[in-house]
């Protein structure tokens, strides 16, 4: 399997591509110092020559944030988070929805129809919002009654079995196609138990299916991070601080910020200034679309068949003789 993946040009460029930006974040939060915020720049005079957020340039390839922070080593210090959280968040939801379609999958054919028509209501409900509504309470309302862990843990669970019904289906059916296959009858026949024949005929049909489901799990978790994050809840963890209170009323003026610089938060807390500076949107939105085209590029090459085929060798007939004796032969009137 390694050697067909290594013939697929887009499968190692996607992979590359989150792999080095994973292994640039893990190593710059272990070795760099973050650099000081820096809100004025100064001439060789020591003229103040501009403010803070500044435009891209050599300094800040990609811009700085309103206190001065470089844009680019905020987002390689968030793709940890944004990456690495959405693929466990995918792989929890891979190995629960494993274990839940095989279950189906043993189950009587009444029942297992009965929870198909339950799980197929989850086709059709908005993601976000319900994962929202499960969330928002934690991370945002009662925020202050729940330790950070909380805040960073629950909603990766809400997240991960939200989508369980929908991939166990998904499992269960897949199985149901393999158990059809002829093989299937005669490793039955030959006395094969029910792990045995799952485990020597059934998985080498089911795990190339679930690599891709696997991998696009990871896009969809990508989309949703975003789509929370429009609705100030941040995965890498949520800190709701208070700006203010109403003199009249009493009332308290409060914002979200990310707690990871993961690239939904950046894109939400910085989407007052779309207009006034919007390299503090177009960097963190860059970001997400890179590493969503990574992620459509390892699926459409493992969807699509070997780009590279070995020659193969031309071998000449060789060369034989024949002599034939004319006395072994007979005339027949």
């Amino acid at each position: 399997m390694m050697k067909k993946l290594l013939r697929k040009p887009m499968v190692i460029a996607g992979a590359l591509f989150i792999l080095l930006l994973l292994v640039g974040s893990f190593l710059y939060s272990a070795l760099v110092e973050p650099p000081q915020p820096e809100k004025m720049l100064y001439d060789g005079n020591g003229d103040v020559v501009a403010l803070a957020p500044f435009p891209p340039s050599a300094t800040f390839p990609l811009g700085s944030d309103i206190d001065g922070n470089n844009f680019m080593l905020k987002l390689l210090e968030g793709a940890k988070f944004t990456i690495g959280l959405s693929i466990i968040v995918a792989l929890g939801r891979m190995v629960l929805s494993f274990i839940g379609g095989y279950l189906l999958f043993l189950l009587p054919a009444s029942f297992r129809k009965f929870l198909a028509g339950l799980a197929d209501t989850f086709h059709y409900a908005p993601v976000t919002i319900f994962t929202y509504v499960l969330i928002a309470p934690v991370v945002m309302t009662f925020s202050w009654s729940y330790s950070t862990p909380t805040k960073i843990i629950f909603p990766m669970l809400v997240l991960m079995l939200i989508s369980v019904p929908v991939l166990s289906l998904y499992v269960q059916k897949e199985l149901d196609l393999i158990a059809q296959k002829e093989f299937i009858d005669s490793a039955k026949v030959m006395g094969g138990s029910h792990f045995h024949i799952f485990k020597a005929h059934m998985a080498p049909f089911l795990n190339p299916k679930l690599l891709i489901i696997f991998i696009q799990q990871v896009g969809q978790v990508l989309i949703v991070f975003a789509h929370l994050g429009l609705l100030r809840v941040f995965i890498g963890g949520t800190d709701v601080r208070v700006l203010e209170y109403d003199i009249t009323t009493g009332e308290a003026t409060t914002a979200a910020f990310t707690m990871s610089n993961e690239w939904a938060g950046l894109i939400a807390q910085n989407f007052q200034y779309v207009n006034s500076f919007p390299w503090m949107i177009l960097a963190p939105v860059t970001a997400f679309a890179l590493t969503i085209l990574a992620i459509n590029g390892i699926v459409y090459g493992l969807k699509s068949g070997p780009t590279y085929k070995r020659k193969r060798k031309k071998t000449k007939a060789p060369n034989v003789s024949y002599t034939v004796n004319a006395e072994s032969f007979e005339l027949r009137n």
